[in-house]
């Protein structure tokens, strides 16, 4: 089985051990083929607070929050996403006994996004539309999976991080629900993990443990914040012939093990109802 795992910036930004989830990984790779990809956000905009300016997170006309990416927050994007957690997650797994290789989309220009040359976005104040130009975030187009099959096909656990390469070979910074989605599809992954801080989707303070296609759209009006960017990437995924997407959370035992024998998380199929 070829799984591959996406470890939310809220998640890696808990001031919690990770180690359970360390483990389960390290013992799934024994018998299963393992990439994980990660995001950043929360640790972002840390950096930039530090460095006095002022992080811009806008809602899009669909509903969904997106970065301003201006060459400054890239630059931090870079530092924060490539450099310091990609590390931080490669160090944890060899301490697991995992032998992880850290890259960034970047790298052999293995995951390719188009610039987006504007934003519409609702403007916070008027409530009306906006466009927003000279923005350094990128949507994905095309995946060129040999680097990432050289790496399984060794023995390796790729750990990448959502920099990605344009059409001019610069970084773009990446949304990492939508670059995990797209390395799932090129390596016609069977299950594609999303992990972030809460148990799934939850509705009138229940979890929702199983989600078809025809209930997708309905729950993508009521959820909020990141997780309706995570339905939002679920759906997409199983547009690109994903299986099976779970939502859970990271920070319980046997995490991995138990998102896959479907005994936490939400769990969206079309082969539901």
């Amino acid at each position: 089985m070829l799984i591959v795992l996406k470890l939310g910036g809220r998640l890696l930004s808990q001031d919690v051990s990770l180690k359970e989830l360390f483990d389960d990984l390290a013992q799934i790779s024994k018998n299963h083929r393992v990439v994980v990809c990660h995001g950043g956000g929360p640790q972002i905009d840390d950096i930039l607070a530090k460095l006095g300016k002022e992080p811009v997170v806008l809602e899009s006309a669909s509903g969904v929050k997106s970065r301003i990416t201006d060459k400054e927050t890239l630059i931090v994007a870079e530092m924060v996403m490539a450099g310091k957690i990609n590390k931080e997650i490669v160090s944890n797994l060899l301490k697991c006994g995992v032998n992880a290789v850290g890259i960034s989309g970047l790298d052999g220009n293995t995951i390719q996004s188009k610039k987006k040359d504007k934003l519409i976005i609702i403007d916070p104040e008027s409530g009306k539309k906006r466009i927003i130009r000279g923005d350094n975030s990128g949507k994905v187009e095309k995946v060129d999976s040999r680097l990432l099959k050289l790496l399984l096909d060794n023995k390796y656990t790729p750990v990448v991080a959502p920099i990605t390469a344009s059409e001019e070979m610069d970084p773009l910074n990446t949304d990492g629900d939508r670059l995990a989605v797209h390395v799932a599809s090129a390596l016609i992954a069977d299950k594609l993990i999303l992990f972030t801080d809460v148990e799934g989707v939850i509705k009138d303070g229940k979890l929702i443990s199983k989600i078809g296609r025809e209930e997708i759209k309905d729950i993508f009006k009521y959820v909020k914040g990141g997780m309706k960017k995570k339905i939002y990437a679920a759906r997409e995924a199983l547009e690109l012939g994903i299986q099976e997407v779970i939502v859970s959370s990271g920070l319980m035992k046997n995490p991995i093990t138990d998102a896959i024998e479907g005994k936490v998380g939400t769990s969206l199929s079309y082969k539901y109802f």
